[in-house]
């Protein structure tokens, strides 16, 4: 009967997905405005660097580094975001989890499909914005065109994206054994903002940051897949792309494990 699981996930998923879909499109122009804002920060970002080397500042990037990378975050940070933390932490807190936990099926095909219909309709309208963008600047966005450069940009965004869900069931999950976890979630998310890229370019941090920045995981969320667009070597992006397989790997492996763990706890509840 082993064999039928993955089918009837993805007969659930579907079905989900297709109710997250119908949810979002009443709030369509909530989205926009959303995404529109989304896109201020980089702009100003973008404005703000731009000025300031029109002005003789010399940062570690180029103009065009610096302009393509800015154009492109708000579209890579949304693409690899996730906001599960706070409503599975809520399932486990209300005991709506149940609801869930009998179902022959993942507990999290749920929050994989809001995360997936969401950036869909996030990214219909961010896009046309980032575009828009993109054409402003035309003249200083540097972006290849060898297709496997393409290819390892998408596999590196999902990766990252990856990345985000298992940090969030990690923390969310924690509410098995706190009552209150939005504390922890609002530390997590601004360590996140800061060191993942996707407020400042890793790449004009501080060169002494470089090695402490390169072995944590949250440079691999943002940060990285750009780089597979705009490092001109292929050597090093090999080697930034097995620590993000290996960061990957070990966070499926911490959220299986801190959910698996918490279950214990939640069926002796009796939640």
């Amino acid at each position: 009967m082993t064999h039928h699981v993955p089918r009837r996930n993805a007969a659930v998923f579907v079905a989900v997905l297709r109710q997250e879909f119908q949810t979002i499109a009443q709030y369509r122009w909530w989205l926009l405005a959303m995404q529109a804002s989304v896109v201020v920060i980089p702009l100003i970002s973008l404005l703000v660097w731009r000025g300031a080397i029109s002005h003789g500042a010399d940062p570690p990037v180029t103009r065009e580094y610096l302009t393509t990378y800015l154009v492109l975050v708000s579209l890579v940070t949304m693409l690899t975001s996730s906001w599960t933390t706070r409503f599975l932490a809520e399932s486990i807190r209300l005991g709506r989890l149940n609801t869930w936990l009998v179902r022959p099926c993942s507990t999290h095909l749920a929050a994989a499909a809001n995360n997936v219909a969401e950036k869909i309709a996030k990214l219909a309208t961010l896009l046309p914005l980032v575009a828009v963008l993109a054409v402003a600047f035309l003249g200083d966005i540097n972006l290849p065109t060898q297709p496997r450069r393409w290819l390892l940009f998408a596999w590196a965004l999902a990766l990252g994206a990856t990345m985000t869900f298992c940090l969030d069931i990690v923390v969310g999950s924690l509410a098995f054994w706190w009552q209150d976890i939005s504390a922890v979630d609002r530390f997590r998310q601004l360590i996140t903002l800061l060191l993942s890229g996707a407020l400042v370019p890793l790449a004009v941090m501080p060169s002494a940051w470089g090695p402490f920045l390169d072995v944590l995981p949250f440079g691999y969320i943002v940060a990285f897949p750009i780089d597979t667009l705009l490092e001109p070597s292929g050597a090093e992006l090999g080697t930034s792309l097995v620590v993000q397989v290996g960061w990957a790997l070990l966070l499926l492996a911490t959220a299986r494990l801190v959910w698996r763990r918490g279950l214990r706890l939640y069926h002796g509840a009796g939640a």
